[in-house]
Parts: C-alpha cells; structure tokens; sequence
C-alpha cells in the first residue's frame, strides 16, 4: 500500500516512518513530504492508498488542505495528527474528509498501522457505497441523481466559463410494445447493450446516464450546438444498427433524441424542459430521429439531412 507521510519536523517524520516501517507483512510503501502544498502536487501526479498528515503546522489551514485534498482524490483515505484533544476540532477533521485523527503522544507502531489500515478499509467501503448510489444496476451509468448532480456542475461551470454544453434525451421508440411482444427480461437485455453502446460511443468527458424507464440522458461539456447536433446523429445511428442478440434471437430498435444548449441564466429545470420538448416533437415527427430546441418555448426541426433513419 502507498502512504504519503507530510510531517514538516524531521524527528517526527523519522519516527513516524520507522513505525510504518515496521508494519506487519511490511504492508506499506511510505514517500514523506514536508508540506501540504507539496503533498497535493504528489497527489495530482500519483495515486496514494493512504495520507497520514499532521495538522498543526501554522502556516496552514488544516480544514482547507483536508477539503483540498478531498476535493483532489475521493478515494484517498486520510488520517490526521494532532497536538490538540478538543473534540470539536477532531470532528471538523473528519467533517473535512478525513478518517480518523489521532492524538500524537499516544502513537505507538501498532495503533498507527491499525488506524491506518482501518482507515482505507472504511474508505473503500464509502467509495463502493457512493458509486453504487449513483449507478444504475441495469445498464452499469450513471443514474438519475448523477445526472443531476452533473448538470448542476455544468450549469455552475457554464455560468463562470460561459463555454456552452449540450445535454440530449434518448428514448428507445415503441419500447412498451416490444416489452409486451417480447418480454421483460429481452428489454432488461436491450436497455443493459445501450449502456454498453453509449459507454463505448461517449467521449471521456462525456457523461451518460439513465435518465429512468427507457430514457438515457448525455451531458456533451464544451460543446456547440454543431458538434452537439453530430454527436446526436452518431449516437441515433449507431442504436438504429446495433444488432442485440438475446437467447438466439437477434433485435433490433430504435430511438428518438431530444437535444438543448446551455445559455445564460439556465437552470437543470430549464435545460430538461427544452430537451424534453425536443424529443417531444421527434416523437411526433415520427421517430427514430433527433431534433434541437434552443428555446424553451420552440423545438427547432433538424435539416433533412440531419435527421436520422427513417420514421417507424
């Protein structure tokens, strides 16, 4: 396991090390720093399992390096040393992202290696819990909450940048039909390969979601209606060719598209609202095909040859 020690009294690292050291099974691998501001440039550029940091240097914030470090690594985990014994301040600490916090004269090597050993246990279980909180099970994206939690950071983001980002519903045509005449468990199977397709389809920066039911929503960050409008198409094609095969039977579907761009002064309401009323008018238009809305209050139809398949 990798540790990253930041103690700025050389004595004290020494010990500290020597007690890790001596770990049993020589468990951890320990890199020492002398301050947090270096420590978050390591962190930037290496994965650590564990942060062990004192927090009372005066020349820093501990609540602030805490959340930073917080901010830089989610999955860190973090265990804080201290001088002080006041319990307020020791439930700051943990408030602020870290583990534990222990107090510095009573460290000895076998506390120090179960507290640090607990601490990425506890961590990974968070991990594992915050993941499965904003996965959906079915189709292996992002759910809904994280999909708003990801458009609130757009908006938040747009507002500051003013780089415009799109955001598109996907909704697979006739799926309460093909539920009905094939069953659940074959739909279950068509909505898991979307989500394979839109992982494998989608950008890195590109977040894919399951909006609910057969609704897949996609935030596009940075992106102009032009590259919006043609990441769209691309996504309509490759549902329309996709080949699902499911207990030797091979299906095929497809799938309307609603599509917005962000602009000043938006909200999540706001942005779902234009999208929802784009892929209204698809859905109207005949389906298995997209349309833009730049407005609230309009649905603007795509040129012919942007439209994608054929109505069905």
């Amino acid at each position: 396991m990798q540790i990253l020690l930041v103690e700025h009294r050389d004595a004290d690292a020494l010990l500290l090390h020597r007690m890790l050291r001596h770990a049993p099974q020589h468990c951890f691998e320990i890199r020492v720093c002398e301050s947090a501001a270096e420590a978050i440039l390591l962190l930037a550029r290496q994965r650590f399992d564990g942060l062990i940091i004192n927090l009372d240097r005066q020349d820093q914030d501990p609540f602030e390096v805490l959340l930073q470090v917080r901010n830089l690594d989610s999955q860190l985990a973090i265990l804080g040393l201290t001088d002080r014994t006041d319990e307020a301040f020791g439930l700051r600490v943990v408030e602020c992202g870290a583990q534990d916090v222990l107090a510095k004269d009573l460290i000895n090597g076998q506390l120090l290696y179960r507290a640090m050993r607990y601490a990425i246990a506890r961590q990974s279980q968070i991990s594992f819990l915050k993941t499965a909180a904003h996965t959906d099970a079915l189709t292996g994206l992002g759910n809904r909450r994280a999909l708003d939690q990801a458009l609130n950071q757009a908006v938040g983001k747009f507002a500051r940048d003013q780089q415009p980002f799109g955001f598109l519903i996907l909704d697979v045509d006739n799926f309460k039909q093909f539920n009905d005449q094939h069953g659940h468990r074959a739909g279950d199977y068509v909505l898991s390969e979307l989500g394979h397709l839109l992982r494998d389809s989608l950008a890195d920066d590109n977040i894919g979601s399951r909006y609910g039911g057969e609704e897949f929503g996609v935030l596009l960050p940075a992106t102009s209606h032009q590259q919006a409008v043609a990441k769209m198409q691309d996504l309509l094609e490759s549902i329309a060719t996709l080949q699902i095969e499911f207990e030797g039977t091979r299906y095929r579907v497809t799938s309307s598209a609603g599509l917005t761009i962000s602009h000043p002064n938006d909200t999540v309401g706001n942005i779902i609202e234009r999208a929802d009323i784009a892929l209204y008018q698809a859905k109207s238009n005949g389906r298995n095909r997209g349309e833009l809305n730049l407005k609230a209050a309009t649905a603007i139809p795509l040129p012919n040859e942007a439209v994608v398949g054929s109505n069905v």
